[in-house]
């Protein structure tokens, strides 16, 4: 992907993002990296990320999570939970709803790295993200908005409280090579009205096996 962007945020520039999983009846595990292909010089240690998911499909519209996020940047080595601000893992409880027409994910950070609230305190930061999809033609468009419901200082944006701090649109479309392999490429523009950012990302998705 040519940027890594997350919740109305542009965390890392050109980056490789491998995902691995296993599937058991309702139950997922998998794991998600992102590593920037040419970080600056001046960033040092470099940066990675691993996220891992624990999910459970309780029904067909309905599926519950745990995910653990690892950044390389933070506290002292990968078992190393630490203090809020100074915790190399943040754990997350994910409650998302879909429909065909409609989906909802609910996310909160219940312990490990997380960001502050007004009194200096665990912010218990959370996140609504809702997602609309539709199609022109063969394309795919996800329209996106990304809600923060109270202050937590995790986010670089201008606001004390409730606000938007994401709104997206992305196209995905997936190129034939032949007759059983297909190449998905997507373009994104994402725009931080809080922080009055805006960013655009184009990438492609390879499956091995």
């Amino acid at each position: 992907t040519s940027a890594y962007l997350w919740r109305g945020q542009r965390l890392a520039g050109v980056s490789i993002q491998p995902v691995l999983g296993l599937k058991w009846k309702g139950l997922n595990f998998f794991a998600w990296g992102n590593t920037q292909v040419a970080p600056p010089d001046d960033q040092r240690p470099i940066k990675y990320e691993i996220d891992l998911f624990l999910k459970y499909q309780a029904t067909p519209w309905l599926n519950i999570a745990l995910k653990d996020v690892y950044v390389t940047t933070r506290g002292n080595g990968f078992f190393s939970w630490g203090h809020i601000g100074d915790a190399s893992h943040g754990t997350d409880a994910v409650i998302t709803f879909s429909t065909r027409y409609f989906s909802a994910e609910w996310s909160t950070t219940l312990f490990g790295h997380d960001g502050l609230n007004h009194n200096g305190e665990r912010a218990y930061s959370s996140y609504l993200l809702a997602s609309v999809p539709f199609r022109i033609s063969h394309v795919r468009f996800d329209a996106l908005v990304g809600v923060v419901p109270y202050y937590t200082s995790r986010y670089d944006d201008n606001s004390s409280g409730f606000h938007v701090n994401m709104l997206s649109i992305k196209a995905s479309y997936p190129i034939l090579l032949s007759a059983r392999y297909e190449l998905p490429v997507y373009a994104q523009f994402m725009v931080n009205p809080s922080n009055e950012q805006a960013y655009f990302q184009v990438g492609c998705k390879f499956k091995l096996f």
